[in-house]
This record gives structure tokens, sequence and C-alpha cells, in this order.
């Protein structure tokens, strides 16, 4: 595959289908905690770093591939001088389904496992080159304009696919850790009563400790608020609901939210659209 040698953010676009791109970033950063639609393929090849997806923490290497739903809330923390290389591939999930058989389900990989585990593969370098090929093959396919680009794209994405479910059901995942005790304990009681009302104040009782404080250490080891933790975890479920055809109504409070103007607003922030546009171009047939 061409790498560039600076740095830049070459993106190629199949709109709302295959989105490919090639990343290298010469400075540390930290993301924020965040989510999309589309399903995510992370191939890390350089740098020093860390992914968080849910309440698991990845220290990252060449070769090391992450498989990201449209459920899994995730950020990167990236440090270091090194700079940090990835190829990253999103798609539509739905769009994938026409491709998927009875013995050969292409999204197994990411729908086959609980939300957060199971997320990172470690390729062997026989594996690592054969994704790179393909990758390099989808991106031509993708920025040219000939007839018959577009399936020649989608045809390398599924190979792609095929790649990384026999690596996900053959080979061991990478060990994981988890968030200091304190962020994995407030997550994992945030996800258990999104249906509820949640605030500062009730988690600070739950683990005992100064409302100020909690929300102090939340934000420097989650490396979000504690508001906005609540929001995104409310928005995924809200969608996932929409998918299966609940009403915007039975979304809202299904994913907490007392507030039905406040729940229209905010869901249209997060998602770009509000949440029965979402339900009708989303829902699962």
């Amino acid at each position: 595959m061409s790498r560039p040698q600076t740095p830049q953010y070459d993106q190629v676009n199949f709109p709302e289908t295959i989105r490919s791109y090639y990343m290298l970033s010469s400075q540390p950063f930290n993301s924020s905690y965040h989510m999309h639609d589309s399903y995510e393929l992370l191939l890390f090849l350089n740098g020093h770093g860390d992914y968080y997806i849910e309440h698991h923490r990845y220290h990252m290497k060449r070769g090391n591939l992450l498989l990201i739903n449209s459920n899994e809330i995730h950020r990167a923390e990236i440090s270091g001088n090194t700079p940090y290389e990835r190829v990253a591939t999103h798609f539509s999930p739905d769009w994938l389904r026409n491709f998927s058989t009875p013995d050969s389900d292409l999204l197994s990989c990411f729908e086959k496992r609980p939300v957060g585990e199971r997320n990172l593969l470690s390729l062997d370098n026989a594996a690592l080159e054969q994704y790179l090929a393909l990758a390099d093959r989808m991106q031509t396919a993708l920025s040219a304009d000939h007839f018959g680009h577009d399936v020649l794209a989608a045809a390398y994405l599924v190979q792609i696919l095929v790649l990384v479910n026999i690596c996900f059901h053959s080979l061991k995942e990478q060990p994981a850790a988890f968030l200091p005790p304190l962020s994995s304990q407030i997550m994992g009681y945030i996800n258990k009563h999104l249906m509820e009302s949640i605030t500062v104040c009730q988690l600070a009782d739950y683990v005992h400790l100064d409302p100020s404080y909690l929300s102090r250490k939340f934000r420097e080891q989650a490396g979000c608020s504690l508001q906005k933790y609540i929001i995104l975890k409310r928005i995924a479920f809200a969608k996932d609901l929409l998918r299966q055809g609940k009403s915007v109504t039975e979304a809202c409070q299904g994913s907490g939210f007392n507030d039905y103007a406040n729940f229209i607003r905010t869901f249209k922030k997060h998602a770009g659209i509000p949440p029965g546009q979402y339900g009708r171009r989303n829902q699962t047939q």
C-alpha cells in the first residue's frame, strides 16, 4: 500500500455505503468518546496509544484491528512523538447484510458478541499483508469513476470481512484491560439504569464519594464528563430502539429521556437528523 510521508487525511467516499481512508497524525491527541451509525474497522499500523471502547482499554501495536459497531462508544488516546498511522474503514451494516448467507454472516464479528467485548484482533504478518493489499485495492476503486468501480470496492470489502471473520472465529483476541475501578463501576451502574433518572448525586451516593470529586475523577479516567457519557449511552440505546421499529415516544421513554422536546433536540444534535427520520431510514427489515 502506498503511504504518504507527511500528515494528511485523504478520504474517499462511497456515500452512505463505504468510506475508507489512510491516516497519519504526527501530534499526540486525545479524542472524546463518540459513536457513529456505520460499523468501523480500524487497523493500527504505527504509533503509541490506547483505545477505549466502552469500559475496556486496549494498548495498541502494529497489526491490531479494532471492530466497532454502532452501539459502541469509543475514543483514542495517542501519546509520544512516533506518528500515529492507521487505516480506517466505515460501512453501512444494512447494506452488507445483502452479501451474507446462512453459512457466512459477514457481520458476526460485530454483532455476535456482547457490546464492548472482543473488539480487538491481533493479525499475524500474513493476515496483515492480505488485509493491506485488499484495503489498497478497495481505496483505489472507491476513488475511481470508471464503470464498475463501486462494484469492485464492494467486492474488496466483502473479501476483507471474510478475512476478518476467519480471524475473529479462529484467533485469540488481544487482551484488554478495564478502566480504573471507579470509572468501571460507574459505567456499569449507568448501563444498568439507563431507563431511570440518573444524577451525579445519585452516582456519588452509590460509590460513597463527594459529587465534585467523583465528577473530576471520572473525567480524568474516562476522558469525558459523566453527563456526556450518560447522554451518549442514552442516544445509543434510543437508536437501537428506533432500528427495532419502536416509535419516537417509545424510544424517548425507553432510553431514559423524561422530556420529549429535550430528547428530540439532543438526538438531532448527536445523530444529525430527528429520531423519526432516523427510524424510517434505519429500521431493520
